[in-house]
Formats: C-alpha cells, structure tokens, sequence
C-alpha cells in the first residue's frame, strides 16, 4: 500500500498555522493545484485546476490535537480507496505541518504516478502555505 509522506516547518506558532490549515473549506486558500473548494457538513468538494471535481469526506477533526482525517469518496482518480491526514504540531514558537496518505489504486502499475502526483500536491501546497507565513512575518 503506498504512502505518500509530506511535512514543512513555519516560522509562525501552531495555533495561527491551525487557523488556516484546521479549516478544511480552506485548503484552496494554499494548495495551487485546486481553483475551488466548499465544505457543507463533512463532506468537501474539491475542484482541481483542470476541472475535476474530488469529493471527499472528513472522518476525524481535532482543534485540540490540531488534525483531521479525510477519505475520498468520489473522483475521476483511478483509486480504490484514499485516506488522508493533515496536522500541525508546535515546536519552540514554530509550527510542524506534516500531510500524509496511503491509498489503493485500481491497479498496482498506477501506485507509482499517483504517489509522484500526490506528493507534488502536498509539497506545492505546504511551500505555499510557508511561504504565506514568511510573507506576512517579512511585512
């Protein structure tokens, strides 16, 4: 089973990072590859660049713990089933966001350009989401 493994650190405290990151309806605020995205309940609609709509469902949220866990439920990937989660964790004044997922593909010889296209997504997303941060501590 493939696991796709991405994480970033942000020279921001846990509890400002979670307030963008811990609001799933967000995500488009800081992942490029996607031009919209809503959330009603626990389902998100996620629609990508080209025009492909993901349908997922969050599983878990925790303000708390500062997490949540998502499956996807509707898309035009060639996946069996996909679970996701998203957290962030706090370290001396500076947050640790770690994104990762293990998923089936319909077909084995497909594992490998999904986890290339995922892990491209989650680290475009995460630079972004830095780079965000350091914008705003750099004004």
């Amino acid at each position: 089973m493939p696991e796709v493994l991405e994480s970033t650190e942000i020279q921001a405290p846990a509890d400002v990072v979670w307030e963008i990151v811990g609001d799933p309806a967000r995500i488009r605020e800081w992942v490029p590859a996607l031009s919209a995205s809503t959330l009603e309940a626990d389902r998100r609609a996620c629609t990508m660049e080209d025009g492909a709509e993901i349908v997922e469902r969050i599983l878990e949220h925790s303000d708390e713990h500062r997490y949540y866990v998502y499956e996807i439920t509707s898309s035009p990937l060639p996946l069996r089933w996909f679970r996701s989660q998203l957290s962030v964790h706090g370290h001396d004044g500076h947050a640790h966001v770690l994104w990762q997922a293990q998923f089936e593909a319909e077909s084995a010889d497909l594992e490998p350009e999904l986890a290339g296209a995922f892990e491209r997504i989650y680290r475009e997303g995460l630079a972004t989401l830095r780079a965000r941060f350091e914008a705003a501590a750099a004004a």
